[in-house]
């Protein structure tokens, strides 16, 4: 077997029938016939999709009588086989196909593009371009759904109250153990605000109202993209079971365990041990080999596989459980509102327990305690000030005003406990 034949890539292939009825199952049977290591995601009222082998000199990889690797299978031989059989079989677009859709597309919105690039010249209307025009329609095809977040990771309340404010959605935040929480519903561009290595992994878990549910990892700078439901309803189309040769039957279970790449972007996070990687890979793998089942379920047992608690993953992706909330409240005060959280608010949950954030909750609940440190503070200040050297001066003044500021947020805590 040739390096050749070896390299193969899996082809999203769409399957259309000329009477427009689902045509998954004649297309099954008909790749079944050449024992194609092909795979179903279903009818999406429109077309089938299927997952083809194809190796990099476009042959199809199949199985021979005695279940061995066969690659002589040609593309348009098989493409031939479906029109026969009334089937268009689409297997990628070629260079020069893609070329001849993007002449077309110039050729009849050239001119509208052209008029999109020149501010000057541009026009409310661009119907005379043969484009269409949704400006006075009541019902907006391209009106953004807000899409539920859920987003797990070791932060403090203070990234729930500057993401209430990026978004300006209202934020839920809960706290499990070292694990927190935050929740909310947008329809804007939006990002995991973080302070450092602490705070990670973030977990960002997408649940539009239509569609797959995706899920954002990010670490040390790295992002993974996972979408563990895309491959819920996969099913091979020949029956591995009865394949004899177990080589043969190891790649086209690979084929399928791996056609989302989701393996290799859990590698990719560098995150060793800290993820159970055969409970993620559960996630993410069709059903029929053995997958978690159900749509929900799936995502939960995805996030559960970076340790976070059951309990905080149910409030995230079942929308239930109630705590503390946060609302956009324009940026000045936010920011007051992060200096009165002090010091316990902007902690990692996991470090909480540091000498630091431990003496700042002790002063915390002592208000009075801590009030006394500030007119301390002050006193010393204001006796520097009145020093000879002038840096010492200014070290004063420094203090003075660090105090000062002390006594106001521990006036604004006691105020508001």
């Amino acid at each position: 077997m040739s390096a050749e034949q070896i390299a193969f890539h899996v082809s999203y292939a769409s399957v259309e029938s000329a009477t427009g009825d689902d045509p998954t199952v004649l297309a099954a049977e008909l790749l079944r016939e050449e024992r194609v290591l092909a795979a179903s995601r279903g009818f999406d009222g429109d077309e089938s999709v299927f997952l083809i082998p194809v190796t990099e000199s476009g042959h199809i990889v199949a199985l021979d009588g005695d279940d061995r690797l066969r690659f002589e299978l040609s593309t348009l031989a098989l493409q031939q086989r479906f029109e026969a059989a009334g089937l268009t079989l689409h297997l990628g677009m070629s260079d020069d196909a893609i070329e001849e859709v993007d002449q077309e597309l110039d050729e009849e919105f050239g001119a509208a593009f052209e008029q999109l690039d020149d501010p000057a010249a541009a026009s409310d209307d661009l119907g005379g371009f043969g484009m269409p025009d949704w400006g006075d329609s009541d019902d907006d095809a391209f009106a953004m759904q807000p899409v539920r977040v859920a987003e797990f990771s070791r932060r403090g309340p203070w990234g729930a109250r500057i993401t209430a404010q990026m978004t300006g959605a209202e934020v839920d935040y809960l706290e499990a153990g070292t694990w927190s929480l935050y929740r909310y519903a947008t329809d804007q561009p939006h990002m995991a605000v973080s302070g450092g290595g602490a705070d990670e992994p973030i977990i960002e878990v997408n649940l539009p109202q239509h569609g797959e549910a995706w899920v954002e990892v990010s670490v040390r700078g790295r992002t993974g993209m996972f979408w563990p439901n895309i491959e819920r309803l996969t099913q091979p189309v020949l029956d591995l079971d009865a394949i004899t040769v177990p080589e043969s039957a190891d790649v086209y279970r690979r084929m399928m365990l791996e056609a989302d790449g989701a393996d290799e972007e859990l590698r990719g996070l560098g995150m060793g041990e800290q993820i159970d990687l055969e409970t993620a890979r559960r996630a993410c793998a069709p059903e029929a080999l053995g997958g978690t089942s159900g749509e929900l379920e799936r995502v939960r047992a995805f996030v559960s596989a970076f340790g976070v608690p059951a309990a905080l993953i149910s409030a995230g992706v079942d929308d239930v459980a109630a705590g503390r909330r946060f609302t956009p409240r324009g940026w000045p005060r936010t920011v007051a509102d992060l200096a009165v959280g002090g010091i316990g608010e902007i902690t990692a949950l996991t470090s909480r327990e540091r000498p630091l954030p431990r003496a700042a909750r002790f002063l915390r609940k002592r208000p009075g305690i801590a009030a006394a440190l500030s007119v301390a503070e002050l006193a010393v200040g204001l006796a520097t000030s009145r020093a000879r050297s002038p840096l010492v001066r200014g070290l004063g003044v420094l203090v003075i005003i660090d105090a000062a500021l002390d006594l106001v947020i521990w006036v604004r805590r006691s105020l508001s406990r």
